[in-house]
Parts: C-alpha cells; structure tokens; sequence
C-alpha cells in the first residue's frame, strides 16, 4: 500500500484557512480484495451467528446477507482513502495529527482532536 502525501486547505466559518498534508493510502488490486472478502465474511458470519435467535433470525441474517457482496464491492471500488492530515488547525492555532479515513474526495470533514471542530478539508488544485 503505497502512501502518497498532497497540500491541503483546511477552513472553518469564519476562521483564517491553513494549509496542511494529507496522506491517502493507494490500494492495490490484492490488498481491494482482501478488504471486501474480510467484510463480506464478517457479514456472513453474523448472519450464522444470528440464525439460532428467535425473532432476529427473520430480519439480521437477510440483511446481513445482501449487505456482505454490497460490501465488498465498495471496498473493490475504493481506489484510495484518507489516513491523516498534519496541519495547523484555524481554531485554535496547534500544529495536529489528525486521523481520518474515507474515499479520497475533493472535500471532506475531519475532526481536530484538540479542539473538536469539525474542518473542512480541500485538496488544493494543481497550478
């Protein structure tokens, strides 16, 4: 899984953007897979597990069931995702590690641990 690294713009209201790094995670083929066969199973195994429960057994196992493939060809189908930005954050001016996870999209919210403001992220474009 090869990590790349590209500029960023965080923002909040009213606050002054800053610019920090993203990493996001390029998935190869095998590591796709392996993703979306180990949620599919977990589905399919929560289905068996439930299967014994009265009640439960109508609605969980079916569910579950349809949910796995759903499931794995999310994970086949995500390319790259987010793991973390290094930046300043606007509101409160500390340089953090930030984690995060997702599809990599052009704007996405993440969280900073200190202060607890939801940021806005955007990938800076290329000039």
């Amino acid at each position: 899984m090869p990590i790349r690294t590209l500029p960023v713009r965080l923002s909040l209201g009213s606050e002054t953007p800053t610019t920090a790094v993203v990493n996001i995670a390029d998935w190869t083929l095998f590591e796709r897979v392996k993703r979306g066969t180990i949620a599919m199973t977990f589905c399919w195994c929560g289905a068996a597990i439930v299967l014994p429960i009265p009640m439960v057994h109508l609605v969980v196992p079916p569910v579950l069931i349809l949910l796995g493939p759903v499931l794995f060809m999310w994970r086949l189908l995500t390319h790259s995702s987010f793991k973390e930005v290094v930046g300043r954050c606007p509101r409160c001016k500390e340089e953090r590690t930030m984690s995060m996870g997702g599809r990599v999209q052009s704007e996405t919210n993440v969280f900073c641990d200190g202060c607890g403001n939801q940021l806005t992220l955007r990938l800076e474009q290329p000039s």
